[in-house]
């Protein structure tokens, strides 16, 4: 009993240093989740002031391609916790870097063929013809940018393996600077350039996109050893880890874009307020979604190095604040949602509508922060393949059709998909933390 009793301050004090580790290293992933946010708040306020109709194209166009984006980088957060398992293995690895950009080049081409196929059927959607043939205009161009960004956040997750975050999010906030010249610059046709309008906001992301993408290649290179061989074990591995990521991604940012068709359908009240209840969850996810991939690095390493007692402890303390944040978040949405709201808008109805949204955003912060860290956590375990399926099947099969059957028979509109989405998510974390649990359980049976 006192040998325990001994124990528990010991043992308290290495779980508040783990939290704090994890906070102080995920703080600059957090600023530079925020910092990609920014790149489409900068391209719409510059373009606002150019043209409605410019604005209203860049949120199709930028909504059209999210999902092939999300899944590249799905496929990209494989990288960090492979890096971090051979940094805990005492093991030099001077491949992965290598073959982890012949795998994201090997996405990006189906990608690219993707993009164009849906390029030739923009009809489909019905759109006016003079915002089809913006959209179009933007795609064309700014497609072309998913390959930078997506090399780009190879380097950012191999850094962070190596517990090096502050040059790359660092840079993604200065860039955002560089986004909005550009974006001045070419939409307006300043200082001797053409005026392009939308074509200009297209080719801005694109230069910013690979300049970002060669800055940091760069910065990389010159921090590692990299030998450039093909090296098909590695390879296989990385595509292993990270294809299931990237299907699991893309579902889940589908489920959302389907939710936005389908209360697009319904009144412009309805729509507006879920936008609105939309950025601001998007805003507050950013934070878990940081921890995530804090975790999957803390978590891989510890792997690699064969040690229970540190896979538990990340893996515990990363769930935990994830979940301790996501209460001041709930509360925040709880208590305060038309305050949160009146940033976006002064429309009384469209205040009260909104708000009412924010309850099931409120209710599912907590959810939402502890399955979306027990994806990283996984991750850094080299478990993709469950999540992948668990995400599939609940929100799909289960949050999705009880969204709507409450928006349509119980006539909760907009509501009731929240509500949906809510019940799914809330179902997809007691999911995760099973999988976590048998996932241990057989690590802990390897390592003894």
């Amino acid at each position: 009993m006192r040998t325990f009793s001994a124990k528990m301050p010991n043992m308290l004090k290495k779980y508040i240093q783990t939290i704090r580790e994890l906070f102080l290293f995920s703080i600059p992933l957090i600023a530079g989740q925020l910092g990609q946010m920014l790149f489409g708040i900068g391209d719409i306020v510059v373009a606002g002031r150019y043209s409605n109709d410019v604005v209203a194209a860049l949120g199709i166009a930028n909504g059209l391609l999210a999902p092939f984006l999300m899944f590249g980088l799905g496929v990209c957060f494989a990288i960090g916790p492979l890096a971090s398992n051979f940094r805990g293995e005492k093991r030099e690895e001077t491949h992965l870097f290598a073959n982890a950009h012949y795998l994201i080049l090997i996405v990006s081409v189906f990608i690219m063929i993707s993009v164009t196929i849906l390029y030739q059927f923009l009809e489909v959607f019905e759109f006016t013809s003079s915002l089809t043939a913006l959209v179009r205009d933007y795609l064309f161009i700014c497609s072309i940018s998913l390959v930078p960004a997506l090399l780009f956040q190879v380097s950012k997750e191999y850094l962070q393996a190596w517990d090096k975050t502050f040059f790359a999010n660092g840079l993604i906030l200065v860039f955002n600077l560089v986004n909005i010249v550009m974006n001045y610059i070419l939409i307006f046709g300043k200082f001797g350039a053409p005026e392009l309008g939308i074509k200009g906001a297209a080719y801005a992301t694109l230069i910013t996109r690979t300049l970002l993408f060669i800055v940091l290649f760069l910065y990389t290179k010159k921090k590692f050893k990299i030998e450039w061989d093909w090296h098909p074990e590695l390879f296989k591995r990385a595509a292993k880890l990270g294809l299931p990521i990237g299907f699991g991604t893309l579902s889940e940012v589908l489920l959302f874009s389907i939710v936005t068709v389908l209360v697009g359908k319904m009144t412009i009240v309805a729509s507006a307020s879920h936008n609105i209840a939309l950025n601001l969850a998007s805003l507050t996810f950013m934070i878990p979604l940081a921890i995530s991939s804090a975790a999957s690095v803390k978590v891989g390493m510890a792997f690699g190095a064969k040690s229970k007692e540190s896979i538990l402890r990340y893996s515990a303390c990363s769930v935990l604040m994830s979940a301790i944040i996501m209460c001041f978040t709930c509360l925040m949405y709880l208590q305060f949602p038309q305050f949160l709201v009146r940033f976006a808008t002064d429309d009384i109805e469209l205040i009260k509508y909104s708000a009412s949204l924010l309850l099931f955003v409120g209710l599912f912060q907590i959810p939402d922060g502890i399955q979306v860290t027990l994806w990283g956590v996984l991750r850094g375990l080299e478990e993709t393949k469950y999540p992948m399926i668990l995400s599939l099947i609940l929100n799909w099969c289960i949050g999705l059709p009880f969204g709507y059957w409450l928006a349509t028979e119980k006539n909760m509109e907009a509501a009731g998909l929240w509500a949906g989405l809510a019940t799914g998510l809330t179902i997809m974390s007691v999911g995760l933390s099973f999988v976590f649990v048998l996932k241990y359980q057989s690590v802990k049976r390897k390592i003894a």
